[in-house]
């Protein structure tokens, strides 16, 4: 279990609308926020990531947001470092903390991490690496998805070889399983809704000035993650003239909703989630009342 104090958290999967009821939440209690996106971490990317607003943020104490430059690697284990100060605030009673952040976001991995703590890394098995130069891609993937299906998955990056040599080293590590985890609160919103939103938030991105964001990181060497942020890669290709924007957007869609089947099923296999069904509520204060409430009887995570 890892040593951060209190915290209630709520994830869902992209468009779920967790956020506005996070910064809700917050500014009606005074919590702070501690955004666990993993593209929210990167300056200069704020439209194409849903990023909170200016506005938002002079309401709300965010953390997690504007850790690095797109250019910059990063990994789980500086998210955790970079949000830490967030519960020690509270847990030193500096800087006035006296409400439990709220952590809201759709990246599982980070979210699983606050919760257990990075596994240790798998032993190095120099027979398999050896083997695994002489694989193709599909021997490597099938191996993989035999081995460890549920982590396999939940691989955001199927493609990649070094990924999944790890992945297959690990099958035999222990690792903390989702029934030992604190109870988090998740948003569960119905197929149908879920698509309309996803295809509005995308639509909104584009009017909100997509393009002209992207022109500004289009000639930057991008770091391997901010180079899978849904929807730059295809305002880059309408910039570069091989898309229209028409394409571009019907492109995103696509690859958000793939994006929060991804998210469900990581949710599902390794979290204990207490499930909210959205579609019970008719307003963003009705919703948030409900997760105020089954925050009051779940254990508080952490």
């Amino acid at each position: 279990m890892s040593d951060i104090p209190q915290a209630y958290i709520l994830v869902g999967p992209t468009a779920s609308g967790k956020s506005s009821v996070a910064q809700f939440l917050a500014e009606q209690t005074g919590a702070p926020v501690v955004s666990a996106d993993s593209m929210n971490i990167y300056r200069g990317m704020d439209i194409g990531t849903a990023k909170p607003t200016a506005a938002e943020r002079g309401t709300v104490q965010y953390s997690g947001i504007d850790l690095a430059d797109p250019t910059d690697p990063f990994s789980v284990g500086d998210w955790l470092a970079a949000v830490r100060p967030a519960f020690q605030c509270l847990e030193n009673k500096m800087c006035g903390g006296s409400v439990s952040p709220i952590v809201a976001g759709g990246t599982g991995l980070y979210v699983k991490c606050l919760l257990a703590g990075l596994d240790p890394m798998p032993i190095a098995d120099e027979a398999l690496r050896v083997r695994a130069k002489k694989m193709s891609l599909a021997a490597l993937q099938t191996e993989a998805r035999s081995v460890a299906p549920e982590a396999y998955e939940v691989l955001s990056d199927k493609e990649n070889p070094r990924r999944l040599v790890r992945l297959i080293e690990n099958r035999g590590a222990p690792r903390t399983q989702k029934k030992e985890l604190p109870a988090v609160i998740g948003f569960h919103v119905e197929r149908e809704v879920l698509l309309k939103r996803i295809a509005a938030r995308i639509d909104q991105m584009y009017a909100n000035g997509l393009i002209e964001e992207a022109r500004g990181l289009i000639g930057l060497e991008l770091s391997v993650t901010a180079q899978k942020a849904i929807g730059y890669a295809e305002a880059f290709a309408v910039l570069r003239g091989e898309m229209s924007e028409a394409q571009a957007k019907e492109r995103t869609i696509i690859r958000t909703r793939q994006l929060a089947k991804r998210q469900m099923t990581w949710f599902r296999t390794q979290l204990n989630v207490e499930w909210i069904d959205t579609a019970k509520f008719q307003t963003l204060e009705e919703l948030a009342v409900e997760v105020s409430n089954v925050w009051k009887k779940v254990p508080v995570a952490l």
